[in-house]
């Protein structure tokens, strides 16, 4: 069976619930939760507290960490940055330098106006890391030198847009999203030629490949599978899932046991090159305050690190009562 075998596609994306998370790893999860709810949209709303167990999905045989669910107020389930400092083991490793480095990178918030953005930066000491705002399109960096835009999009609340995947090829990688998840592909991005940008340090003269896919259905967080084309893409994905910075996203899935069964059988059709997938599935406690998950791991066909989640989900039973 083929993963271009509609029976298997349809399968596999009638697991899939939504993009849940963008984890970022931390050196000070209290200097980037204030920093993030000074600047952006971003409010903690749960604390997650990993109490020591295996973590082997991400390479340890034991972890733990302390961090923070922020909600990007667009309501419902949205998705979430979650800021995670690791505390076995120690944090490691560093940001992407520049926003046309390979892999996970920047995440992007949506805005209604850059002066309004650009005031809130200032009154917190923060400068754009382009030195010209153009498009309305304003950069930052955070405190680990993680990359922040600010792009415009008045028909919708400032909140979180999308996170860029910088794939080595733009077209293998949306085969892989739209055959594993049934993403829907959106919109296409090219200039004809480099032009002045203000998306985030290391350039300020840029031309891109970028294409957009998002979840049928809710249209407020987008994957923005991009490739630089100038100045010429660098570097490869870290394959560290610990590493400071962008380091994986969430794919949450109805039922998690049917998903790694469905997703392995797609994958070894060999249609997504070195793509892979990791076992077994882990149960993932997350502390008092935050459902409990269970997941596997899954590497694109770039090694950038994906979670495949199933979180635990409490029901309430009500009965009215007379006035």
């Amino acid at each position: 069976m083929s993963a271009s075998d509609p029976h298997l596609a349809n399968a596999l994306a009638a697991q899939f619930v939504r993009i849940g998370y963008v984890a970022a790893n931390v050196r000070d999860l209290e200097r980037s939760r204030a920093f993030y709810e000074a600047v952006t949209p971003l409010r903690a709303r749960t604390r997650t507290r990993a109490p020591l167990q295996p973590f082997t999905l991400l390479g340890e045989a034991q972890g733990r960490f302390d961090g923070w669910l922020m909600d990007d107020g667009s309501g419902g389930d949205p998705t979430c940055l979650h800021l995670i400092q690791w505390q076995e083991p120690a944090p490691r490793g560093q940001a992407n330098p520049t926003f046309f480095h390979a892999g996970w990178g920047k995440m992007a918030i949506s805005h209604r106006g850059a002066q309004e953005v650009l005031d809130r930066l200032a009154a917190h000491g923060v400068r754009p890391s382009n030195p010209t705002i153009h498009r309305d399109y304003v950069s930052i960096t955070d405190p680990d030198g993680i990359v922040i835009s600010f792009l415009p999009n008045p028909q919708r609340p400032p909140s979180l847009f999308h996170c860029v995947s910088g794939p080595s090829d733009p077209a293998r990688t949306v085969r892989f999203y739209q055959a594993l998840f049934g993403l829907e592909y959106w919109m296409k991005s090219q200039p004809p030629a480099p032009l002045p940008t203000s998306q985030g340090p290391g350039a300020e003269i840029v031309q891109w490949d970028s294409h957009i896919l998002r979840a049928w259905g809710d249209h407020r967080f987008n994957i923005d599978v991009s490739k630089i084309l100038f100045p010429a893409q660098t570097g490869t994905p870290n394959p560290d899932p610990l590493a400071i910075g962008i380091a994986r996203i969430g794919m949450e899935v109805r039922d998690i046991e049917p998903a790694f069964d469905l997703i392995g059988r797609a994958l070894a059709t060999g249609e997504h090159g070195a793509a892979r997938l990791a076992g077994p599935i882990e149960d993932w406690d997350y502390g008092p305050d935050a459902p409990r998950r269970r997941a596997f791991a899954l590497k694109d066909p770039d090694g950038m690190h994906i979670d495949i989640y199933q979180p635990e989900r409490h029901f309430v039973a009500s009965a009215p009562t007379a006035a």
